[in-house]
């Protein structure tokens, strides 16, 4: 058998593809905000405001993103325990 010395650079090429090729890491405030925004636009208690939490959660520090994490958690599992169903594609 012989060596392809082409075969390592064909690897590595497909390896970069397969990189480019990947998603984006989830952004835990951009989940909450659009959880919030889509599944509870006609909810007018206090913490549903929309424009209010894109603003606060834009460009958040890795601290925040735990947070929303949490925030996007508990939301789902008391929405959930209510019966609650989001009529909208919330992507979760």
């Amino acid at each position: 058998m012989r060596f392809d010395p082409r075969l390592p650079l064909a690897a590595a090429i497909l390896g970069l593809v397969g990189l480019g090729a990947a998603c984006e890491p989830a952004d835990p405030c951009d989940e909450y905000v659009d959880y919030i925004c889509t599944c509870h636009a006609e909810d007018d208690r206090p913490g549903y405001d929309c424009e209010t939490l894109r603003i606060t959660y834009q460009n958040a520090n890795p601290e925040l993103q735990d947070d929303c994490q949490v925030s996007l958690d508990d939301q789902v599992d008391q929405d959930a325990e209510e019966g609650f169903q989001c009529a909208g594609d919330t992507g979760l």
